[in-house]
């Protein structure tokens, strides 16, 4: 009796269960081989979102062509500058500080931000480097520039006042050589 009774239910389960068909497994049975029931693939997370199981991020293992062509860019318009990295500190007092930078070390990506304090600007990155790139393009300074020179014309091209209570800029050039300007007030 109880063999009878769990073999009832299990064919009313089998049964239920191919009555849950949508058009959706039609179409794919039409489509297969009628003794190979389909498949359902699990569906995978997009790159970088995360898995709906856990709360890990899945990793983009594949290669990002456009940041490979904004460091490129980031390169090509370095190679027009004279010098391959600055770094520029000018503080005007607490919480009123400009910080802006390109690094560029040895078989390395580039790397730039902008920390501005005055007005609330904040940069990393390729926004950061289109930032500081626009200002130092024409920077006229050479590792000969006095100090006074230096100074006017970094705070002219950063459209900085002059008021600052420290000023500090590093520039290393092409040559290997490099400006080192400090000042306070």
């Amino acid at each position: 009796m109880k063999h009878l009774v769990i073999t009832g239910v299990s064919v009313m389960a089998l049964a239920l269960a191919g009555c849950g068909t949508n058009a959706t497994d039609d179409k794919v049975e039409e489509n297969s081989n009628a003794t190979n029931p389909p498949v359902e693939q699990p569906l995978e997370p997009a790159t970088g979102d995360t898995d709906q199981n856990t709360d890990e991020v899945v990793p983009d293992t594949t290669t990002d062509s456009s940041t490979d062509s904004a460091t490129g860019n980031m390169q090509a318009d370095m190679d027009k500058l004279s010098f391959k990295e600055i770094e520029l500190d000018v503080s005007y007092g607490k919480d009123k500080e400009y910080e802006a930078e390109i690094e560029q070390d040895e078989n390395e990506p580039i790397k730039a931000k902008v920390e501005d304090e005055l007005n609330e600007i904040y940069l990393k990155g390729q926004e950061a480097f289109d930032d500081v790139y626009s200002k130092v393009k024409n920077l006229d300074v050479t590792k000969d520039s006095s100090q006074q020179e230096t100074i006017d014309r970094i705070l002219d091209a950063f459209d900085l006042q002059a008021d600052y209570e420290k000023f500090e800029v590093e520039i290393k050039f092409n040559d290997g050589s490099k400006l080192e300007v400090e000042d306070r007030k």
